[in-house]
């Protein structure tokens, strides 16, 4: 298929929706995510788009931070990769363990592979939390100021909250991750607050992300990369700024 051809598909989808995911594109086009990475690129330079992790929406904006997905449009970005994270960083956690899940879609799949440990989880992310049945984990759910889009707690009583704990391990998400700087990422600073509470009383800590988050920059940077005991990925492009605390999560 010819360039421009694909560029039509990828404009009439735009209209037919308001979110593209990267992986359904590619099959669409039965061509490489490279491919449409590039499409996505040129749509985005012509005004048609924004990208976004793991793919695009109809432009609405010219700040990605302005764009407000509801979670259930952002869960469905990057899933498998998500959940491979998710997975991998879970075999870190044995009974008796005390573990901070952040909030966020990158997040969300954590309590279906820690649920069913003798564990004791905080966690102000609301996203999958009523859909836990016959558990054995021990679920805090931190309180505070509910944020609708984000489905997560913050704001001043959620940080009283934070201040009773200590973690064994946090797992930590992010909007996007510099490289070259070495800097994490968030869109807002109430998040970030919660974040680095979380950081500062965890003996261990991980930031999950997938390689659709390397070398995008957010809105407040809240940490350096190499805070971090690992960075949990999917996947490694060979071009990317290399990290010494990587962990690539390949099956």
């Amino acid at each position: 298929m010819l360039a421009s051809e694909r560029l039509i598909h990828i404009r009439k989808r735009l209209e037919e929706k308001k979110i593209l995911n990267l992986k359904d594109i590619t099959q669409e086009l039965e061509t490489s995510e490279s491919t449409v990475r590039r499409d996505f690129e040129e749509l985005e330079k012509q005004g048609f788009l924004h990208r976004i992790h793991g793919g695009a929406i109809r432009a609405k904006s010219r700040r990605l931070d302005t764009v407000e997905l509801s979670m259930n449009e952002k869960s469905v970005i990057n899933r498998a990769s998500k959940k491979k994270v998710c997975f991998e960083a879970s075999k870190l956690i044995k009974d008796g363990d005390c573990v901070f899940v952040d909030g966020g879609t990158s997040l969300m799949y954590m309590f279906d592979y820690l649920c069913n440990k003798d564990i004791k989880i905080v966690t102000h992310n609301m996203l999958n939390i009523h859909n836990l049945e016959n558990i054995k984990a021990e679920i805090v759910v931190v309180g505070g100021k509910y944020v609708a889009n984000y489905k997560m707690n913050v704001g001043a009583i959620a940080m009283e909250y934070m201040k009773k704990f200590s973690f064994d391990y946090s797992f930590i998400g992010c909007t996007g991750v510099d490289t070259a700087e070495n800097t994490a990422y968030t869109i807002d600073t109430e998040s970030a607050i919660v974040k680095q509470a979380a950081i500062e009383s965890s003996l261990s800590k991980y930031l999950l992300i997938d390689k659709t988050k390397l070398d995008f920059k957010g809105f407040y940077k809240f940490i350096s990369l190499n805070e971090f005991d690992a960075v949990f990925i999917d996947s490694y492009p060979e071009n990317a700024e290399k990290l010494d605390n990587i962990i690539i999560c390949s099956n």
